[in-house]
């Protein structure tokens, strides 16, 4: 039997890939489009630029940990990346919150498609466009 062709390299228009460990908010269930809007909306507060968060995958059996996929043209991966106080971010953190933090580092993996191939479901933020925008912009 022949052997497989090999996936082709992704192109150079592919986003980039971050990894968030340790996601806001607490227990968040990705499942649920609740969950998914705060945490796209914590991303674009910590982007400073709406419109940068393309999708999220997420593992449910990895619950602390998001795949983030990002515009390449984004220009502030320094200020992305690192560690996020949710402290600093939050307005009215309760106690547990203002403890935790968030740490985002580059993806292992530099496409989407081997993100769903090790168990990433993909989540489309197609509503950056308006929420985003309206939230991130009044901050």
């Amino acid at each position: 039997m022949p052997k497989r062709i090999m996936t082709p390299p992704p192109p150079d228009d592919e986003p980039r890939y971050l990894t968030v460990v340790h996601p806001y908010p607490l227990h968040a269930n990705l499942e649920l489009h609740g969950d998914r809007r705060t945490l796209a909306l914590w991303l674009a507060c910590c982007t400073g630029k709406p419109g940068v968060l393309l999708a999220m995958y997420h593992k449910p059996t990895s619950p602390g940990m998001v795949v983030v996929e990002v515009d390449r043209d984004f220009d502030k991966f320094d200020n992305l990346l690192g560690m996020h106080s949710w402290a600093k971010v939050l307005l009215n953190p309760t106690p547990e919150e203002s403890d935790k933090s968030s740490k985002v580092f580059w993806c292992t993996y530099n496409s989407g498609r081997l993100v769903q191939k090790h168990g990433g479901s993909a989540i489309a933020c197609n509503y950056r466009r308006s929420i985003l925008i309206d939230q991130v912009g009044s901050a």
